[in-house]
């Protein structure tokens, strides 16, 4: 190894350079983890890598075009992933990469909660709906609801999706231990190889969980029976120490 190039990798300047760097690529790739633009980072770095190999072999006119191109891919992705950005950057402002949202005793208390308002919706065979966030922002999706931001609680839910409650129909979004909202609208699985016999409630789950990373739990009107949707699969006939056990999964690492 020549002796400069020696010198210059172990210079601390150069080690310094190297930590910093990895911290920012850290951070960049937290930021972006689970949200959908991530497939923005990945545009970025296919131009990006083009733009390299055009510009190591000499290709005026494909570099040209290429960094044209990547200016007006960055214009468009900003609008486009304009609500997942938004969302990124404000918990950016509020913590910083290493930081969990919640302790483990919290998302246990969280999931205890949701668990035993199911299962008492359930046995009344009161249809409900909710839609647990993770990583993805579900910003639009809390607007088209009523914000509530309360604590999360079995007696809310059962309050909540009581036949005699102005606000039982759609579903709710809870985030930690909160319900941000109620009575929100969700996009209806399009997917043709569901069954006919699903209704409103079970297609608005899978679609959330095929649009996001959400976790969607549905309680059926007809017969009671509980369901959880995730990534656009649906689990039927769960009892309520299976949902429990699958939710622990998920959630607690």
């Amino acid at each position: 190894m020549n002796l400069e190039v020696f010198k210059y990798l172990f210079n601390w300047k150069s080690i310094l350079e190297i930590i910093i760097l990895w911290i920012c690529i850290y951070g960049i790739l937290s930021f972006l983890k689970g949200t959908k633009a991530v497939y923005l980072l990945r545009g970025i770095l296919l131009i990006s890598a083009l733009l390299f190999i055009s510009q190591i072999f000499g290709l005026p006119i494909l570099t040209r075009l290429l960094t044209y191109f990547f200016g007006f891919f960055l214009i468009f992705s900003v609008i486009i992933f304009q609500p997942e950005l938004r969302d990124g950057l404000s918990k950016l402002g509020r913590r910083h990469f290493l930081y969990f949202d919640n302790k483990k005793e919290d998302i246990k208390r969280a999931l205890k909660e949701i668990v035993s308002g199911v299962e008492s919706l359930s046995k009344k065979q009161n249809g409900a709906l909710v839609v647990i966030k993770r990583e993805v922002g579900l910003k639009n999706f809390i607007e088209s609801g009523i914000v509530l931001n309360a604590d999360l609680s079995k007696e809310l839910l059962e309050t909540i999706f009581s036949y005699n409650s102005p606000i039982h129909d759609g579903g709710v979004i809870v985030d930690g231990l909160k319900i941000l909202a109620a009575a929100c609208i969700f996009p209806l699985s399009d997917n043709p190889n569901l069954p006919k016999t699903l209704g409103t409630r079970h297609r608005a789950a899978i679609g959330i969980s095929e649009h996001t990373d959400a976790i969607a739990i549905v309680v059926s009107e007809e017969d009671g029976k509980i369901s959880l949707a995730i990534n656009g699969k649906l689990t039927s006939t769960l009892s309520p120490d299976e949902l429990f056990t699958i939710l622990n999964g998920q959630f607690i690492r």
